[in-house]
């Protein structure tokens, strides 16, 4: 039940205050400048991206796929990355996500307002961040700019994200 979910999801961010950053993971899977990057997001929403990342690695090896571990890790690490422009706070992300439940996604047309438009456009905005960079295939940028996407691609990096992020 999507209730149910979604208190786990609240007591998970909840709980995520008092825990510390697993730097030795994100060592393990970020260069020096995804670190940065990663950093930028709040306390929150770095617990959440290593909680994505561990189960994309599970989802990986109970799938036996042909993805690459480090992609994996790298993708699900960083998926992510646009909400470090302006984080959204676990109230302020708990009223969107039930206020976007209300009204079937009608404030999305709010997007003038910071948290709307973070809520909204993080992925767009995360891929749009990581292809300055340069250093990333298409592949890897869809699995960023389409995981809140119900878009059809043909793209596994992207599959597995999304799984592990609507587990997270």
């Amino acid at each position: 039940c999507m209730a149910l979910y979604r208190v786990k999801q609240f007591v998970w961010a909840a709980g995520s205050y008092f825990k510390k950053i697993d730097t030795e993971f994100i060592n393990k899977y970020l260069d020096e400048d995804e670190k940065k990057l990663f950093s930028r997001l709040n306390h929150n929403e770095k617990h959440h991206s290593i909680r994505v990342c561990k189960e994309a690695l599970d989802i990986c090896k109970n799938k036996k796929t042909s993805l690459n571990t480090n992609r994996i890790a790298k993708a699900a690490l960083l998926h992510d990355v646009g909400k470090g422009e302006f984080g959204l706070n676990i109230i302020e992300k708990s009223t969107l996500v039930l206020l976007n439940s209300l009204t079937k996604g009608k404030i999305k047309k709010y997007d003038n307002i910071k948290q709307i438009d973070i809520y909204y456009n993080h992925a767009q905005k995360g891929a749009d961040i990581l292809k300055e960079f340069k250093s990333y295939d298409q592949e890897f940028l869809d699995s960023i700019r389409y995981h809140h996407s119900n878009k059809k691609i043909s793209n596994e990096l992207l599959d597995v994200i999304r799984e592990s992020d609507n587990k997270n």
